[in-house]
């Protein structure tokens, strides 16, 4: 749990404040002992770990995309001859006057 005004205690006070809580915890659960698996520690250390998580993360994709290039430039590629390909064709190019072509919404068979 942290503290509403956002601040810390010293690096060198982090044993004593955690002996502190684990005694102010013990006299609040009144004679009842400590779950074993409590952790106690600093938002310092709570964003530290989010951070290299974070950061981590970047480095697994970066790592991903690496192998996905180095594969997709090791394997040649081949032509497709699927029915279900499509084959792109270019259009002719665009010089002189154009045959007019009647708008669509005029003409009616």
């Amino acid at each position: 749990m942290t503290r509403d005004d956002d601040t810390e205690r010293d690096e060198t006070d982090e044993a004593g404040a955690s002996a502190e809580l684990r005694r102010a915890l013990a006299a609040h659960l009144k004679g009842r002992p400590i779950p074993p698996d409590l952790v106690i520690t600093t938002r310092t250390e709570i964003e530290r770990r989010e951070f290299t998580a974070y950061g981590q993360g970047w480095r697994d994709r970066g790592e991903h995309d690496e192998r996905r290039r180095a594969e997709a430039t090791a394997q040649p590629r081949t032509r497709r001859t699927s029915p279900a390909d499509a084959t792109v064709l270019p259009f002719p190019p665009l010089s002189g006057p154009q045959p007019a072509r009647p708008h669509p919404d005029t003409e009616r068979p």
